[in-house]
């Protein structure tokens, strides 16, 4: 299928619909991942180990987009 040149058009993400904050739990800090859409909002709970999992994740996608343009 073609795809559409959406560059221009602003995201869910840009309006403040996704944000990474950290927060102290029990004198552990662990990163909170929001994302606020027109259905609700949905929020995750990160330890480090995880975001470090979703960084490595998030790479591997970002690699294989760039290998299929």
């Amino acid at each position: 299928p073609l795809q559409q040149d959406r560059s221009n058009e602003m995201s869910w993400m840009d309006d403040g619909g996704f944000e990474i904050k950290t927060f102290a739990r029990n004198r552990v800090t662990m990163a909170r991942m929001s994302f606020r859409t027109s259905t609700g909002n949905f929020d995750v709970t990160l330890s480090k180990t995880e975001v470090q999992r979703v960084r490595r994740e998030c790479s591997r996608i970002l690699k294989e987009m760039e290998e299929t343009k």
